[in-house]
């Protein structure tokens, strides 16, 4: 049976990258999980940004670390 790897690796602004991978069955299912993590990047960065809104209305400076992604499915 054909396997599926979901390799995902987290960037975070001065830190070693965070790497983890996930099996999958088929390439539908890998490439769904695939979608999730994305749509994850793209809610933490809209909250963050969300975020620095609030505190610059408030008077106060700041720029936190948002994290990025790298999401590949590939066949094993």
């Amino acid at each position: 049976m054909k396997t599926y790897i979901l390799l995902v690796t987290w960037f975070y602004y001065g830190q070693p990258p965070a790497s983890s991978q996930v099996q999958f069955t088929s390439m539908e299912m890998c490439l769904a999980a695939r979608d999730a993590v994305l749509k994850d990047v793209i809610r933490l960065k809209t909250d963050s940004d969300l975020e620095v809104q609030r505190l610059r209305a408030q008077g106060v400076v700041s720029n936190p670390t948002v994290p990025t992604a790298s999401a590949v499915c590939s066949a094993q």
